[in-house]
Formats: C-alpha cells, sequence, structure tokens
C-alpha cells in the first residue's frame, strides 16, 4: 500500500513539475519568440496605370462637289491627259482613290485588248467637301456660258435661260448637249412659229428636243 502510495505521489509531482516548466519556461519563451517574429505587412495596392485609349481617325471624306463652272473629267492623273468630259459647278462625286493632288471617280476600265487600265480622275483642287450655295446670278451666269452663242440669243435670252435650266434640273440634258451645238440652234421646220432646238444625249432624232420661245413649251 505504501509502494502504491508512492507511485502516485511521484507520478504527481512529475505532472505538477511538467506543468511548472510550461507555465514558467517554456510559454514564456514561446511568447516571446512570438513577438520577435515579424508581423507580414500587406502592401498596398497601387492603381494600374491608365491607358489612355486613342481615338480612332476619323474616316476620309470621300463626297465631294464641283466648285468652278466648269471641270475636265480626264483619263489619267495629270493636266496632260485627255478630256473624256467635264462636270459642272454643284455636281456631286464620290472619290473612289487619291493619287497625290487628284481623286478617281470611276471604276477602272480598259478600251482596246492588252491595253492600259484607265479610270476618270479630277483635280482635287476643283472639289469642295461641303455643297455649293450658287446664287441665282451665277446659275444664270454658269447657263449664258453654256448657251450665249444660241442663234438670237439677245431676243429670246430669257426663254433660252428658262428651258435649258429646267432641263438640266430634270437630268434630260447635259451643258456638253448645248455645248455641242453652240447653243440653241433655230429650226426650218417650223415655219410659222419661233422654234428652236437642241440635241440632248446623242445626235439621233429621238434626242432632239425643240422649244417654242414664244410659249416657252418644249416638245421632242
Amino acid at each position: 500500500m505504501k509502494k502504491l502510495v508512492m507511485v502516485l505521489l511521484l507520478v504527481l509531482g512529475l505532472a505538477c513539475a511538467g506543468g511548472g516548466y510550461y507555465i514558467f519556461v517554456l510559454k514564456p519563451e514561446l511568447d516571446a519568440a512570438k513577438q520577435k517574429k515579424p508581423k507580414k505587412v500587406e502592401e498596398p495596392k497601387g492603381e494600374e496605370p491608365k491607358v489612355e485609349k486613342k481615338a480612332p481617325p476619323p474616316p476620309p471624306i470621300t463626297d465631294f462637289f464641283v466648285s468652278p463652272a466648269q471641270l475636265g473629267i480626264r483619263n489619267a492623273p495629270s493636266y496632260d491627259a485627255f478630256i473624256n468630259d467635264h462636270m459642272y459647278r454643284g455636281d456631286k462625286v464620290k472619290i473612289l482613290e487619291r493619287k497625290g493632288d487628284w481623286g478617281r471617280i470611276s471604276r477602272y476600265y480598259v478600251y482596246a485588248e492588252g491595253g492600259k487600265e484607265e479610270a476618270d480622275w479630277l483635280p482635287m483642287a476643283g472639289l469642295s467637301p461641303t455643297a455649293l450655295v450658287v446664287s441665282e446670278k451665277e446659275r444664270m451666269a454658269t447657263l449664258t456660258a453654256f448657251i450665249g452663242e444660241s442663234d438670237n440669243f439677245k431676243e429670246h435670252d430669257k426663254a433660252f435661260l428658262k428651258a435649258t435650266d429646267m432641263l438640266l434640273k430634270q437630268d434630260k440634258c447635259r451643258p456638253s448637249d448645248f455645248q455641242e451645238t453652240e447653243g440653241w440652234v433655230k429650226s426650218v421646220k417650223y415655219k410659222d412659229r419661233e422654234v428652236y432646238f437642241v440635241y440632248c444625249g446623242g445626235l439621233n432624232l429621238s434626242n432632239k428636243i425643240y422649244l417654242d420661245v414664244q410659249t416657252g413649251e418644249t416638245f421632242h
């Protein structure tokens, strides 16, 4: 019995000694070690640099308006090139390609087999990106340039100008049609009427347009 009591006392003593060692020796060392350990400091997250997006360049201007009273359409981007036709003040064109100071207004085409490609070109110097406001006085001056050589123009200028303006606005005639005949021509077909004519779109009888300068009537 005494031995059992002694064993229990020994075990109890060892337990107390172990607890005392933990409380008075081991725990203070652990606490001190924790305090010495540097704390992890989180670095502030910096804002990502802002990248400014560049605005896309504006699309190139392709719609233009003829500025001078008359502008030659050439078959190559050069003033030495052949003039195929003309455009006139206020006409709207679409530029398909630019080469230097010239703008292409038609597709490329080949006149003869094996020939070089050609297209219709206008000088950019004769084009305006904004629609032109043409006064009545300016328009009449332009029309007079087209038909000023008409037969008896001074006598019937008002009738000629009015009919010419109407036919151009209706797209029945082009300025080049009047230039072809140098304006209105006196008709010998109508003996008892003051009738003049012009060809529009060709030189066939079906292209002939008559004008009665007394009534202002136009007819075929």
